[in-house]
């Protein structure tokens, strides 16, 4: 079956210096054992970060129907491997998946999916797709504390919330980088003013890191324990602002960078628009001549068919090959519009572009 995706970006998108990543289709979660329950587990969450680092949504699985789409991960997946961990290591791993763990030693379950599969899915379900080329942005991140006061926050000062982050980041697969917050970024960027959202102060402190954008998040814990705060961000003429608050500092981090790279995310992403130009439709019950001359003349009659052949007859299954314009779903409808065709293509079938009708005639 031959695919051709036709595919735009924004003159926004293009003006940025977006840098590539990789592993967009491999996943990493933490698993207690290598038994079936333990393995079918890590993949669902292995692809669902696949799923979330291609289109940028970290609710991707709330999409109606994709959970259905993949309810068969087997059918995606290229390659599976464990690596036994001397010790938990939260730090490595998402902090969803370390949360799972009991005390007794895990594995790490990497899980590579084929790209053919997956693309095949976003392509059937409409999904956005994030380019792997993607902007570097750095981040202030500034924390109020009621002891010692406002102060940007640092790996030495605060491992736990910077270690979340980072990893959040890597998840997402979004270039980031955290300021040095040495005297030259002191005198550039006080702490005040970034906790002030300053934009022009900001700007001017981020060109040193030559970054395609910046983020600022701003944060304090109120006297009963949650976390609350906002971030803001300048990316190309692209502005973004939200307020956050969780139960906790690792709640607050995880709810905050993912909204953030969400709303980025948003301002990157594109609908791939599949040019299927040749499909394999299989009719099944042509019992006679008739019948054949009666299904080729159906399919003729389609304005979006450019063409059609006869590529197989089996029995009294028909295989015709179809060149169309227009996407799998438009060539659906028809034929179900024709009165005399059953669809009972299964989903995987229509990610592969092969279509299956029962013919019904009187």
């Amino acid at each position: 079956m031959k695919r051709t995706l036709i595919l735009f970006f924004t003159l926004f998108c293009t003006s940025l210096l977006a840098e590539p990543v990789s592993g967009l289709y491999n996943g990493r979660v933490l698993v207690a054992d290598q038994t079936a329950q333990s393995r079918s587990k890590g993949v669902d969450q292995a692809l669902e970060q696949v799923l979330i680092k291609l289109t940028g949504n970290s609710k991707i699985m709330q999409l109606p129907g994709i959970q259905k789409a993949v309810s068969n991960t087997n059918n995606f997946i290229a390659s599976v491997g464990y690596t036994k961990l001397p010790a938990r290591s939260p730090a490595d791993f998402s902090a969803g998946s370390a949360d799972e763990l009991s005390d007794q030693p895990g594995f790490s379950l990497q899980v590579s999916f084929s790209a053919q599969a997956i693309d095949q899915l976003i392509r059937w379900a409409q999904l956005p797709i994030l380019p792997a080329g993607r902007p570097k942005l750095v981040f202030w991140i500034v924390r109020d504390d009621a002891e010692t006061g406002r102060q940007f926050v640092t790996e030495q000062a605060s491992p736990d919330f910077t270690q979340s982050f980072q990893q959040i980041m890597q998840d997402r697969a979004m270039p980031f980088h955290l300021p040095a917050l040495d005297l030259e970024d002191q005198l550039s960027l006080s702490v005040n003013e970034a906790w002030s959202m300053r934009e022009e102060t900001i700007e001017v402190a981020s060109q040193r890191y030559g970054a395609d954008g910046w983020v600022l998040l701003r944060f304090f814990t109120t006297t009963s324990g949650q976390v609350r705060g906002s971030w803001t961000y300048k990316l190309g003429d692209q502005r973004g602002f939200d307020d956050v608050r969780g139960e906790n500092a690792e709640v607050f981090v995880g709810l905050a960078v993912n909204e953030l790279v969400d709303s980025i995310s948003s301002q990157l992403t594109y609908v791939p628009q599949a040019d299927t130009s040749k499909l394999v439709v299989q009719i099944n019950q042509v019992d006679s001549f008739a019948d054949y001359q009666a299904v080729l003349a159906q399919l003729k009659s389609l304005k979006l068919v450019r063409s059609s052949h006869v590529s197989a007859v089996e029995g009294d299954r028909l295989f015709v090959t179809v060149d169309i314009d227009g996407g799998v779903g438009l060539l659906i409808s028809a034929l179900e519009r024709s009165g005399s065709l059953v669809n009972q293509t299964t989903e995987m079938a229509r990610f592969s572009g092969n279509l299956e009708f029962d013919w019904m005639v009187e």
